[in-house]
């Protein structure tokens, strides 16, 4: 009996009525659809790189609570882990797994993103953050983390050398956005809720024009002005980075109608945009240099390069994001 079996017993989720097929499971885990005489469901197998952290099982578990708690109480499209005998997360043979109700829904990406898509994800945002929940056993994030170790990462890179020149064309650049962020964030630590803090389209499945939102993995406090920029930087721009006005407008105006924008360190929060580009970077240059096969390689590079260009893309356009943020002051 392999592990999903096994999952599937312990959980009572029936028997097997085919095999398993793997289907996109995001960039960290691995998700299985699986079809037993009971139902249909999505298995995801979580990464163990992820789940040694000492407290991994603490903070999936805590997402889960904060996907239920939006969903439930506050008419949030959510996609939740499916809980069995009020556990969520399930340990079989030194690997962890999470069950969901199969959903037929579909990411939409540029170039199929519109403007409506955008207002429906900037009223999801707002009400998210108009909800101001609060969950037991989380606090707010007060602490302001240490600058990462760029030129380190630069010289664990050298077997690399592909990687290594595009990393050092651009180290002094990062260690500048990695010094503005941690400069200014302790500004935003004053004003924080909780939410998703990754509402990338792939997080986002879409069915009859609805959309759900999916992966709460990361799911915690975070200042909604910060994580506002970057859901434009993620929803309105196109395959080069650059700014739509129109999808811009879309979804100001929807998450307008739920919080008020005026605030008083959007040069602050512009800053600290980056931030979280900053943080996948470092993670995936921590993951090309540990990769023990080529797969993982060939991934983590894809992240890197994909991340930089970004990264440079985001510097270049946040005139034009402030300029438009300042008509709604």
């Amino acid at each position: 009996m392999n592990n999903l079996e096994k999952v599937c017993r312990i959980c009572e989720l029936g028997d097997f009525e085919q095999e398993p097929k793997i289907v996109t499971g995001g960039l960290l885990h691995k998700m299985y659809c699986v079809e037993t005489n009971q139902g249909k469901y999505a298995i995801k197998v979580l990464n163990s790189n992820v789940m040694n952290k000492p407290d991994a099982l603490e903070k999936l578990e805590q997402a889960g609570r904060i996907a239920y708690r939006l969903k439930n109480e506050n008419d949030i499209s959510a996609i939740c882990v499916k809980s069995v005998a009020g556990k969520m997360i399930f340990e079989v043979d030194h690997a962890y797994y999470e069950i969901f109700e199969w959903f037929d829904g579909k990411s939409v990406f540029y170039p199929d993103i519109t403007a409506a898509h955008c207002a429906k994800v900037g009223e999801q945002l707002g009400k998210i953050h108009a909800s101001n929940i609060c969950v037991e056993g989380l606090y707010p994030e007060n602490t302001v983390r240490c600058k990462y170790e760029w030129k380190y990462l630069l010289s664990a890179l050298k077997k690399d050398v592909e990687v290594y020149s595009l990393f050092q064309e651009n180290v002094l650049q990062l260690e500048q956005w990695d010094c503005d962020v941690v400069e200014n964030a302790a500004k935003l630590k004053c004003n924080q809720v909780i939410s998703h803090r990754d509402l990338d389209p792939k997080n986002i499945m879409w069915k009859i024009d609805v959309p759900y939102i999916i992966d709460w993995e990361a799911a915690g406090y975070i200042n909604p002005y910060e994580e506002l920029i970057q859901v434009l930087n993620y929803w309105i721009v196109d395959e080069n980075q650059n700014c739509n006005k129109e999808k811009f407008d879309a979804l100001m105006n929807a998450y307008r109608s739920w919080i008020d924008v005026k605030y008083e360190y959007w040069n602050e929060i512009f800053l600290c945009g980056c931030d979280a580009m900053l943080g996948w970077l470092a993670y995936n240059i921590q993951v090309l240099i540990e990769a023990q096969n080529p797969i993982v390689e060939n991934a983590a590079r894809e992240q890197i390069t994909k991340t930089l260009f970004e990264l440079k893309m985001y510097d270049k356009q946040q005139m034009i994001l402030k300029n438009w943020i300042l008509q709604y002051l």
